[in-house]
């Protein structure tokens, strides 16, 4: 039989193998697009199992490290894609950070001055009312004395005076009987005239000293009140309060433009490069890699024969070899997937339940978060461990 003469161009071959490879792309399409739908609906052929998408995450979840503060500008990032970091490490700065380092260094040194001034202030004041409250010491314990002094030699020139005048007396009845010369008794009469002022002199310093013995302690009462209230001033005068708040508020400030680490992790992806704007997206992205697990999205017709403590397998062409797990926790909420979803373990058209699974040798996955790996839940087993932790 003759070939026909279309197929004998060279043209019309070419055009017969184009066509060719269209049908079998067409056919690999389409069979990609139900391969999923025919994974997950064996499970309906094996009623001891489940099987479903899932995808591998770290025990942490992925972390979306943010700005404290927008708007703003990533300035710094102190770690590169794949580094390990420690709670609490500082990853990045935001622009303004060195400002408000800057700005808290200056209120530091100003707190640091005030606080020296009234230290020295507080010193000096300090001594004041000591020295008032020694000063009313002193009065209350020499003035007595004094006094006490004077009185004494008031009762010394008293007695002197009366020994006088008893002198006086005699000379006197000696001198009208003419026995005592006149010059004599003048001279005794002027030595108790003397005696008579010397008394009242003495008791008119005595009672300056008792008035002024008065008036020493109400000014030493004054002295130190007024060196407690120069005190007191001196406290009040310097805004250490202020100006402690003030360093708290710039520290704060420059915390919450510091990228910080909160657990123990690895750095998965960096969103927004130095010198770029910040908005309301992640800056980084991490997770703590060193404990991995799986999270199979199981069907919502499905989740009913999956309970805690159940093993499971986890494959994917990027593991050498196939993962067993146990159930550890199913979630709570029924949820479609965005067909959007920038997630790589994302599906289309699909109604799931979260169920986490607990790898028993998590190494391989490591460094393949996000992976999507196909999972199978062997309904029939149970983990002796967690069955004993999950029994009353």
């Amino acid at each position: 039989m003759s070939r026909p003469a279309f197929f004998m161009h060279p043209r019309g071959i070419f055009l017969g193998l184009g066509l060719l490879l269209a049908a079998l792309a067409s056919g690999a399409v389409i069979f990609s697009g139900a391969r999923d739908k025919q994974a997950v609906a064996k499970s309906s052929d094996r009623p001891n199992a489940v099987a479903a998408l899932g995808r591998i995450e770290p025990e942490s979840e992925i972390i979306n490290l943010g700005a404290g503060m927008s708007p703003d500008r990533v300035e710094t990032l102190l770690v590169a894609r794949g580094d390990a970091v420690r709670k609490g490490q500082a990853l990045g700065y935001l622009g303004g950070y060195a400002e408000q380092i800057t700005q808290k260094a200056v209120l530091e040194a100003q707190l640091k001055e005030a606080t020296l001034r009234r230290s020295t202030e507080l010193t000096l004041n300090q001594q004041k009312v000591l020295s008032a409250e020694t000063h009313k010491r002193q009065i209350l314990e020499v003035s007595p004395l004094r006094i006490a002094s004077q009185e004494a030699t008031i009762a010394s020139l008293d007695a002197k005076l009366a020994n006088d005048k008893d002198i006086l007396n005699s000379q006197t009845q000696l001198y009208d009987k003419g026995i005592q010369s006149r010059r004599l008794r003048e001279d005794q009469q002027a030595l108790v005239t003397q005696g008579e002022a010397n008394v009242a002199s003495a008791r008119a310093q005595l009672a300056q000293l008792k008035q002024q013995f008065e008036v020493d302690k109400v000014d030493a009462d004054v002295q130190i009140d007024l060196a407690r209230a120069q005190l007191e001033r001196s406290v009040a005068e310097f805004p250490i309060a202020s100006l402690e708040a003030q360093v708290a508020k710039a520290d704060a400030t420059a915390r919450r433009m510091t990228l910080v680490a909160p657990v123990d992790g690895r750095i998965l992806n960096i969103k927004v490069k130095p010198g770029e704007d910040v908005g309301t997206g992640p800056i980084l992205v991490m997770g703590d890699t060193d404990r991995m697990r799986a999270v199979a999205e199981v069907y919502e017709t499905d989740i009913g024969r999956v309970s805690v403590g159940q093993t499971a397998t986890i494959a994917s062409r990027a593991l050498q070899r196939p993962l067993t797990g146990k159930v550890v926790r199913i979630g709570n909420m029924v949820y479609k997937n965005d067909v959007l979803n920038v997630d790589p373990a994302a599906r289309a058209d699909a109604r799931v339940v979260e169920v986490w699974i607990e790898l028993d040798d998590a190494g391989p996955t490591v460094r393949l978060t996000n992976l999507t790996v196909d999972v199978v839940i062997n309904t029939t087993e149970t983990s002796p461990a967690v069955a004993r932790a999950a029994s009353p």
